[in-house]
């Protein structure tokens, strides 16, 4: 999910009526503290606030927090505050910037994952973090540490995805959005898609509802209009522009991001997107 911002504060209006959308339209849960909602630009302390408005305000929806803070210490510390303010689904990624070997990525999550009592939801994002996780290793952690539960993988790779689902015991859930129909075919447990904060393509491909050749179609073509853009300043942008019908949106992201200033792709982009019957 997003985290929107107003100047340099989380915009705690938004973020209730972001809730809302996902509980009216039956998401089946969110992940605050994810890659769009631009957890690697957040302090400890807005990262901690974050999840506390979510979870004030998230009854009866599926929550995963974000943990990661790419430092094993602040990413345990980040942990078990999630779990004290009542989380039970924690999800990392592996930690990102330096170049890291895979014998040191998995100690960083053999150091993480039995030091917080929750179930725990590795995330393989190698387009952002510059490691692909890649089944063995997953699997590897499974077997030493049962808490882990499940994983997010944005791969991009269908070969590696079909060997996780093969993971015993383990939820895989797909995070590539034109993908999403073809995971939940083959297995998947659901799928984590950034288009969802402002579009229902993803959830409609996920419960195979609607004309899902036409939803497939619109959904490639969103993402690849999507790509042209900076993560997480588009997403919170049509949120505010599509959902809440802001005309020119400003001010909506924390620095260093900067406001978009104008959208040439707009019109590509509604068309591409399918809103709430409100909205379109």
């Amino acid at each position: 999910m997003i985290t929107p911002f107003r100047g340099e504060e989380i915009d705690y209006k938004v973020l209730l009526g972001f809730i809302e959308y996902a509980s009216e339209n039956h998401y089946d849960g969110l992940f605050p503290g994810g890659s769009t909602g631009g957890f690697a630009s957040l302090s400890r302390e807005k990262h901690a606030e974050l999840l506390e408005d979510v979870i004030e305000e998230s009854a009866g929806m599926k929550l995963f927090a974000g943990i990661c803070r790419n430092n094993v210490d602040e990413t345990i510390e980040m942990g078990k505050k999630a779990i004290d303010l009542g989380y039970t689904n924690l999800v990392s990624i592996n930690p990102y910037y330096h170049k890291y070997s895979e014998s040191s990525v998995e100690n960083f999550f053999d150091r993480i994952i039995p030091a917080l009592d929750a179930d725990m939801y590795i995330y393989n994002n190698p387009s952002l973090s510059g490691f692909r996780l890649n089944p063995d290793l997953v699997e590897r952690l499974k077997e030493r540490h049962p808490q882990v539960v499940g994983m997010k993988d944005s791969g991009n790779d269908m070969d590696d995805f079909a060997k996780f689902l093969k993971i015993k015991g383990l939820k895989v859930y797909q995070g590539k959005d034109a993908y999403i129909h073809e995971s939940i075919l083959q297995g998947a447990a659901g799928g984590v898609c950034s288009t969802a904060n402002f579009a229902l393509n993803t959830l409609l491909l996920a419960k195979n509802k609607g004309d899902i050749e036409k939803t497939k179609a619109k959904t490639k073509k969103l993402v690849e209009l999507v790509s042209n853009y900076e993560v997480p300043t588009i997403h919170n942008y049509l949120f505010r522009r599509f959902i809440l019908n802001e005309q020119e949106p400003h001010n909506y992201v924390n620095p260093p991001f900067v406001d978009l200033k104008g959208i040439p792709d707009l019109m590509a982009l509604r068309e591409s997107t399918i809103l709430p019957v409100d909205n379109r």
